[in-house]
């Protein structure tokens, strides 16, 4: 790659190589989430294991000093280590909790740390990524509030708003008060498959916070509400679908409804072809006062979405492991004028 092209042309690059990638694993994925779901022992954090697996295995590609006889095994190997490395991290972050002073009674803030990695522990696994990003950045490396801003794409008034719920949240994690974090409530799942079925994709992108994401889980990502604006975006094709797409491609009916799975509320995307209907997408909303901070889809995800719609009683139509392109790296072409 020529150093002019600068990051696009490497994304481009690494587009290419993570399509190619994930096309010489498929058959050894449903193994793979076999043995993540039982050492997790819950669908969706099985899927977060097979997903930070293959990132690591990738990685690893570039600079592996041998080559890889056995696959399959390299893959469990890989998985077994994220899983133990996510274990000590967390036993870290439960002793330093432990360890935590006590604190004097409606104390404000989380104190200032000079280590990076000690507020990281801190805060790992109690707060929504928006907040554990603010309060990392603003305690570990002392940024200011524009600093911030500009590197999570949102507001100075969301960052404040971000450091105020993390620090309070903290303090609660330090009395031994903090709840699991939240499920989505009812109401926002159903004002986003409302502003869906109005196909009003300005009010979707006013329900995500400044620095919102939307995710197809292994495939593409996507961040702040500029990212959301145009056709070439998650938002666009779930309103619209995906006109570029062949017509072999294009569904004859899509609806979406709101399901409960383990006490969490879903979005199904149910998709009609040649008269039958049958799940295709499954949407998890992480919310941030009432409105969207995360929104994860699992349409590439077959071992997750099977679970699921086998828990719900609802068929499901999958198999792929990423978006239909016309070769690695390459997408069909959408008019965007």
């Amino acid at each position: 790659m020529s150093q002019d092209r600068g990051p696009e042309g490497m994304r481009d690059e690494l587009r290419g190589a993570w399509h190619r990638y994930v096309d010489l694993l498929a058959p050894l994925r449903p193994a793979l989430h076999g043995y993540c779901r039982k050492l997790t022992g819950n669908v969706w954090d099985a899927e977060d294991l097979v997903q930070d697996t293959l990132l690591r295995a990738f990685g690893h590609l570039g600079f592996l000093g041998q080559e890889v006889a056995d696959p399959k095994a390299y893959l469990l190997r890989t998985a077994t280590n994220v899983w133990i490395d996510g274990l000590r991290r967390r036993a870290t972050e439960d002793r330093v909790l432990a360890e935590a002073p006590p604190r004097p009674a409606g104390a404000a803030r989380v104190e200032a740390r000079s280590d990076a990695r000690d507020a990281g522990e801190r805060v790992l696994g109690q707060l929504s990524p928006q907040e554990r990003a603010a309060v990392v950045l603003k305690e570990g490396f002392d940024m200011d509030l524009a600093e911030i801003a500009a590197l999570l794409a949102t507001s100075v008034g969301a960052v404040k708003a971000a450091l105020h719920r993390g620090r309070e949240r903290l303090e609660r994690v330090e009395r031994g008060e903090a709840p699991p974090r939240p499920a989505p409530s009812a109401e926002l799942v159903d004002r986003f498959i409302g502003l869906w079925e109005a196909r009003d994709l300005d009010g979707l992108i006013g329900l995500l916070v400044d620095g919102g994401s939307a995710e197809n889980v292994g495939c593409g990502l996507q961040y702040g509400r500029k990212a959301f604006e145009g056709k070439e975006n998650f938002l666009y094709a779930a309103v619209h679908g995906h006109e570029e797409w062949p017509p072999a491609f294009r569904p004859e009916v899509v609806r979406l409804e709101r399901r409960e799975h383990l006490g969490e509320p879903l979005v199904l995307c149910l998709v009609t072809r040649k008269g039958q209907e049958a799940l295709e997408q499954i949407l998890r909303i992480d919310e941030v006062d009432g409105r969207i901070a995360r929104l994860r889809g699992y349409a590439f995800c077959p071992e997750t979405m099977r679970e699921v719609g086998a828990a719900l009683g609802v068929p499901v139509r999958t198999g792929l492991y990423r978006y239909p392109t016309p070769a690695p790296g390459e997408f069909y072409k959408r008019d965007v004028g």
